[in-house]
């Protein structure tokens, strides 16, 4: 799977475990990068989209109950064709920033290396990366940020706020989500894993890093400094 023509806009995404902070690393990714004068997009997965909206609200309340495995991986990649189609390919192609939260990465992981059930665990892996495929076409991350933090250091991190339904699985299950993505992230050659239980200014210096020499090969903000 090759990436969007290296002359376009860059396109990076945090990924990891519930409580590893990719949210607040990527908002304060984006504030750095608008700072250095560059032309981001933000977005999250699901969502970011009327559709991906409506599918996240279905995929993440208590109130939908159990689901297919099958099931799951399909409605989290129709809200990311919905985001790649609407969103991220166009603002690429305009030589934009794209900073995503969550990228097929993390679909891999909770839906297929971190089976909840047989049914999920015997799911096809190659069927799902020809899947992904078809849904990104050429433009896939030009690097995959997986923030790790150890199971117990996510479930504190997460304190007393009110579970979505894929975080209230129960601690079991996110062990297996975090070796899930150190598994997928040895396998993937965007991926990048940081350590993501030091200080967050370490980690966030650690992310620009790798986003100044992305943005100075496309021409970006970083290029001439």
């Amino acid at each position: 799977m090759s990436s969007c023509v290296s002359s376009l806009g860059t396109y990076v995404a945090l990924d990891g475990p519930d409580g590893c902070g990719k949210s607040s690393q990527a908002n304060t990714l984006v504030a750095w990068l608008q700072s250095e004068g560059a032309d981001v997009v933000h977005v999250r997965e699901p969502g970011s989209t009327p559709v991906g909206e409506a599918l996240r609200k279905l995929l993440l309340s208590t109130e939908t109950g159990d689901l297919q495995p099958i099931t799951e991986v399909l409605l989290f990649s129709a809200a990311r064709a919905e985001l790649m189609q609407r969103v991220i390919e166009p603002a690429r192609a305009s030589g934009k920033v794209v900073v995503a939260e969550r990228c097929y990465l993390s679909t891999a992981v909770y839906q297929i290396l971190a089976p909840l059930s047989e049914a999920s665990s015997q799911m096809d892996a190659r069927w799902f990366e020809d899947l992904t495929r078809r849904v990104h076409g050429a433009c896939l991350p030009d690097a995959i940020f997986v923030l790790d933090v150890p199971a117990e250091v996510s479930l504190r991190r997460r304190g007393n706020r009110v579970e979505d339904r894929i975080e209230a699985r129960g601690e079991p299950y996110h062990r297996r989500v975090r070796a899930g993505y150190l598994q997928a992230a040895a396998r993937e050659p965007r991926a990048q894993v940081f350590d993501a239980n030091r200080s967050f200014d370490l980690v966030q210096e650690d992310l620009r890093a790798v986003v100044r020499r992305l943005t100075a090969r496309d021409g970006g903000p970083e290029a001439s400094s």
